[in-house]
C-alpha cells in the first residue's frame, strides 16, 4: 500500500456499502480526494453526494480517476468488476475494505469484535464506553450509531481503532488485535464455510493473530467457543495472551433482550482488558444510556397504533432472540413478524432451524428470499420462501415487498408490535409503513 501520507486520491467501488462509506469518510477527513461508484443509488450514496463526494451510479472502467493512488472495494463487488479490472491493469493498488483498514491501522492498538451475532452492537457499545471514559477512539462499525457524527464512523485517534471484524470471507483476519472479542460462534455464511470445522478454524486463526500480551474476550456460555479457546490455551499462554471468559449479567439497558445483555457484558470486559483504569461505573452509565443502533431492534415509528421495529437479523438464532426481545418488551402485544430470508444457500443449510423459530411468531408474513448478487448458485434455486412456509405450516407468503406491505396494512391492529426483519431490502417496508 502507498504510504497514507502519499495517498492523494482514492476511488471506492461499492461506495454505498456500510463499511466502504466509512473508509471513504475517514480518508476524506485526512485530506484525501475520494470518488466512488455503486451499482444503484440509495440513501447512503445520496448522503455521500450531499457531503461532496463524487459518486457515479453504475460501474465502468472510465470511473477510475487517471490519478488514483488506491482503489478500495466492498465485498458485494464481484472480482470481475470493470473498475477493479481497470485498476489492476493500470497497476493501481486494490484493497478490500477490511484489508485497507488493517493496513492503515497496522501500528495502532486494535479492539476487534467478531462472532456470528451481535458484532455491530458490541462494537458500538465499546466505542461508547471508551468515549465516556475520556478516550478518543476511531470506531468503524457496520451500522449507524446515534452520537457518531458520520453514523458508521467515529473519527478519533490514529493509534486506537475499534472495529467490527466480519467473519464473511475471513475479513477479520485482516486485523492484528490487541483485544479480540469473540461474541459467539454458530455456523453461518455456508457458501464460504460449508462445515462448522472450517468456520471454527477461521476464528482459531483470529485468536492466533492477537498481539503478544493482548487479550481474547470470549463468551463462556458458547460451548463451541469454549472448545476452541481450550484448544488454543497453551499457544496463547506462550505469547502472554490473556483469555477472559465472560458470562451474561443483567444490567439496566435501554435495548431489550438477552443478546444485548450479553453484548454489554462483552463490551465492558473488552474495555477493562484494554483500559483497566476506566471506572466500571462509567461503563455501566454509558451502557444504560446506550440508545441502540440502526436496524438492530430499531423502533422506526408507528402504523395504525402499532410499534414498528426494523431489525437486520437474518440467522435463525437472531430471529429467535429478536422475537423473545419483542415479547419481553411488549408482553401484552401480538407479535407480527415480516421476514425476508437472506440468500438461498443459507436458507437451505439452516432450513429446519428457520422452520422452528419462525413458528414462534404470532403472525408471520414470509417474503421471498433475497438473492444476494454474486453469491447465489443455480443448484440452490429450488429453495424458496413458499417451501419454507409449507414446512412451517402457518403464515402467508409475499412474493414482493409491495405485497408484504399490502398484507401488513390489512392485518396490523393497535394491539400489535410489528417486526420487519432481514438483511436484504426488507427495511423499506418498515419505513414505508410508518410514513402513512
Amino acid at each position: 500500500m502507498p504510504d497514507i501520507a502519499n495517498i492523494k486520491r482514492a476511488h471506492c467501488v461499492g461506495i454505498g456499502g456500510i463499511h466502504v462509506s466509512a473508509v471513504a469518510r475517514l480518508l476524506k477527513s485526512r485530506g484525501v480526494t475520494v470518488s466512488g461508484s455503486d451499482a444503484v443509488a440509495g440513501d447512503e450514496t445520496s448522503l455521500l453526494e450531499k457531503q461532496e463526494f463524487a459518486v457515479t451510479i453504475g460501474h465502468a472502467a472510465t470511473n477510475v480517476p487517471a490519478d488514483a493512488d488506491v482503489v478500495i472495494y466492498s465485498h458485494a463487488v464481484p472480482e470481475d468488476n470493470a473498475e477493479l479490472a481497470e485498476a489492476k491493469k493500470r497497476g493501481i493498488p486494490v484493497y478490500h475494505t477490511h484489508a485497507f483498514l488493517g493496513e492503515l491501522f497496522k501500528d495502532a492498538k486494535q479492539i476487534v469484535v467478531t462472532g456470528t451475532h451481535g458484532k455491530s452492537t458490541t462494537t458500538a457499545m465499546i466505542g461508547t464506553i471508551l468515549i465516556a471514559g475520556g478516550e478518543n477512539p476511531t470506531v468503524v462499525v457496520g451500522t449507524k450509531v446515534p452520537g457518531f457524527s458520520d453514523g458508521n464512523l467515529r473519527i478519533g485517534r490514529d493509534d486506537l481503532l475499534v472495529v467490527e471484524g466480519d467473519e464473511y470471507q475471513r475479513h477479520v483476519l485482516s486485523y492484528v488485535p490487541t483485544v479480540l472479542v469473540l461474541n459467539n460462534m454458530e455456523l453461518d455464511h455456508t457458501d464460504i464455510f460449508p462445515t462448522m470445522d472450517e468456520y471454527a478454524a477461521m476464528f482459531g486463526e483470529a485468536i492466533g493473530r492477537v498481539k503478544d500480551g493482548g487479550a481474547v474476550i470470549w463468551n463462556a456460555e458458547d460451548r463451541g467457543l469454549a472448545e476452541l479457546v481450550a484448544a488454543r490455551k497453551a499457544a496463547c499462554g506462550k505469547r502472554n495472551v490473556g483469555l477472559v471468559a465472560v458470562r451474561r449479567t443483567d444490567v439496566p439497558l435501554r435495548v431489550p433482550g438477552e443478546m444485548n445483555q450479553r453484548n454489554a457484558a462483552m463490551a465492558s470486559a473488552a474495555v477493562q482488558a484494554w483500559k483497566p483504569d476506566i471506572d466500571p461505573s462509567i461503563a455501566a452509565k454509558a451502557l444504560a444510556d446506550f440508545p441502540g443502533v440502526w436496524r438492530r431492534f430499531e423502533r422506526v415509528g408507528e402504523f395504525n397504533g402499532a410499534t414498528v421495529i426494523s431489525d437486520y437479523g437474518h440467522h435463525p438464532t437472531e430471529v429467535r432472540e429478536t422475537l423473545k426481545a419483542a415479547k419481553l418488551a411488549f408482553p401484552a402485544k401480538r407479535v407480527v413478524l415480516c421476514f425476508q430470508p437472506h440468500q438461498r444457500n443459507r436458507t437451505k443449510h439452516l432450513f429446519n432451524d428457520f422452520v422452528e423459530v419462525l413458528k414462534d411468531a404470532d403472525v408471520l408474513v414470509l417474503v421471498e428470499i433475497y438473492d444476494v448478487p454474486g453469491r447465489e448458485e443455480e443448484e440452490d434455486r429450488d429453495v424458496t420462501s413458499e417451501k419454507l412456509l409449507q414446512a412451517i405450516g402457518k403464515g402467508s407468503y409475499a412474493a414482493t415487498l409491495d405485497d408484504a406491505e399490502a398484507q401488513l396494512r390489512k392485518i396490523v391492529t393497535p394491539n400489535d408490535v410489528v417486526l420487519v426483519m432481514g438483511a436484504g431490502t426488507i427495511d423499506q417496508v418498515a419505513r414505508k409503513l410508518v410514513k402513512t
